[in-house]
């Protein structure tokens, strides 16, 4: 989540994260040296979500006592922490719960810190983050694989950079709810859930395959307890294959039931392991894996080294939104000129209207590069067209809720302020509205002489924008637009005057 506030805006050596599973919470404290990550505490609680969530998406409210009683914990671990050094993601689970809204904001209350839920296709990214930073890329594609409590995400990548991502709708929780909820194991029921978990790898399987890889690796505790198991019972060094798995199932179905003792096995991963050991099972199968090597960093550690980007300006998040603008052909030029015009009202209203010129200033710049990517679809109604756009594709780097923000930003860049769809209550984010508004119409038309000395005061609701008279004269269009934007501004308990020097 975008920290707008600069009353918030602190520095700290150590970064954290947190990790909101469908079967497990994990938090992990971290500090950087010489470039190296040193792991300083790691906490991990069975909170099985994903058994709370209930058939019309709500949350049972015993889960909801586990969770945020767990959360309540970790909160303890995170008081004094600054928010730009934390990151808490919610997984499946969340993404899954019908309205998540008060949860969400229970458990920022027990935290300290916004909860971020974040898609499918962001957690993959994330997942192959960890993977690369734990296990050297060789220079060849790789494939890695995770599963957790709700969603499997599969993805090949190459050296640094994942090339292609797949979240699944099956995890270890999911097909133990479906298919062994009872606690029993049959022949039928083995089948039943291999044969659920080949038709979620139906559709993609094929563009797996053809793109090839070179390695297998796991992530996440489902593939790691596979991993244990198959060392513990001397059938490998720990590498995964399809004959141990094999053996796995077997023992299942001779004991038919869940609590079937298997060496090297614990016992809060056992509820949910042979779940986990069908999904693997089916990954074996239809992508034609011999064997796999688990690894021990994953999506926590990957959010650790995604968060020191942002706090090195290494964002992906400018990536993704340079990309899109070019996918939308937006025009640069006026793109990048809006944004620095924007920037620079922001720099002079930041101390008094207290907005932090760093994810404010990210904020309000990459609004300023996307406010124009609905007109690649139709001019009338543009900026909903990109406010559509904005909010529902897949950026990278991005949660859910950063999307919405960035949304909100560019629906009401222009025309009346959208009071139904726009957080008016959010004053930093209201505010960062007005000033992309205000360079908007500074570059509505092509001003040839270059851009006037603007100077923009604020003081609570008012604001003084101070133009050369001789600039305002020589531009009427632009002075009928500022009379307008009066009126709107005006609307929402603003008060803009516009002063001539």
């Amino acid at each position: 989540m975008f920290n707008l506030s600069a009353k918030n805006d602190h520095q700290t050596s150590h970064i954290a994260a947190i990790d909101l599973g469908s079967n497990s919470f994990h938090m992990i404290v971290a500090r950087w040296d010489n470039g190296q990550l040193t792991l300083l505490d790691r906490l991990r609680e069975p909170v099985r979500l994903g058994f709370g969530l209930q058939e019309d998406l709500s949350l049972s409210e015993d889960a909801r006592e586990r969770a945020l009683a767990c959360l309540e914990r970790f909160g303890e671990c995170l008081r004094g922490y600054p928010s730009r050094s934390v990151r808490i993601v919610g997984t499946k689970t969340l993404r899954s719960v019908r309205d998540s809204s008060q949860f969400l904001a229970e458990a920022e209350k027990r935290l300290g810190h916004p909860v971020e839920i974040i898609s499918g296709d962001e957690e993959a990214r994330l997942i192959y983050l960890g993977v690369a930073n734990d296990i050297a890329p060789d220079g060849d594609n790789r494939i890695v694989m995770d599963i957790g409590g709700g969603s499997t995400e599969v993805i090949i990548g190459k050296g640094m950079q994942p090339r292609l991502k797949e979240s699944l709708n099956m995890g270890c929780i999911t097909i133990t709810k479906k298919f062994f909820m009872d606690g029993k194991v049959t022949e039928r029921s083995v089948t039943r859930a291999l044969i659920a978990c080949l038709q979620e790898l139906e559709p993609v399987k094929d563009e797996f395959l053809q793109a090839g890889w070179l390695q297998v690796l796991g992530a996440s505790g489902s593939i790691k307890a596979v991993a244990k198991v198959c060392q513990a019972n001397g059938w490998s060094d720990g590498t995964i294959t399809l004959d141990s798995l094999e053996k796995i199932i077997a023992i299942y179905l001779k004991h038919g039931k869940l609590d079937a003792p298997i060496a090297g096995l614990s016992d809060d991963r056992q509820p949910v392991f042979l779940g986990g050991v069908m999904v693997l099972s089916a990954l074996f199968d239809a992508l034609e894996l011999e064997q796999m090597v688990a690894s021990e960093w994953a999506l926590r550690e990957g959010l650790l080294f995604d968060q020191k980007g942002r706090l090195e300006n290494h964002d992906i998040r400018q990536a993704s939104v340079d990309a899109l603008a070019a996918r939308f052909h937006v025009n640069m030029d006026k793109a990048v000129a809006v944004e620095k015009t924007a920037l620079n009202l922001l720099k002079q209203v930041a101390q008094s209207w207290q907005l932090t010129t760093d994810d404010a200033g990210k904020l309000l710049g990459w609004a300023a590069r996307l406010y124009q990517v609905g007109l690649d679809i139709a001019h009338n109604d543009y900026h909903k067209h990109s406010a559509y756009i904005v909010q529902n594709v897949d950026l990278a780097g991005c949660s859910r809720a950063e999307q919405t923000q960035l949304s909100a930003l560019v629906l009401a860049h222009r025309k009346r302020f959208p009071a139904k769809s726009f957080p008016l209550d959010n004053t930093d984010l209201l505010r960062l509205a007005i000033l992309l508004r205000m360079a908007a119409i500074f570059h509505r038309g092509r001003i040839k002489e270059g851009m006037p000395a603007i100077k923009l005061k604020a003081d609570h609701k008012k604001i003084k924008l101070s133009l050369p008279v001789e600039w305002i004269n020589e531009h009427p269009l632009t002075q009928a637009d500022l009379e307008t934007e009066q009126r709107h501004l005006g609307d929402i308990g603003y008060q803009l005057e516009v002063i001539a020097d």
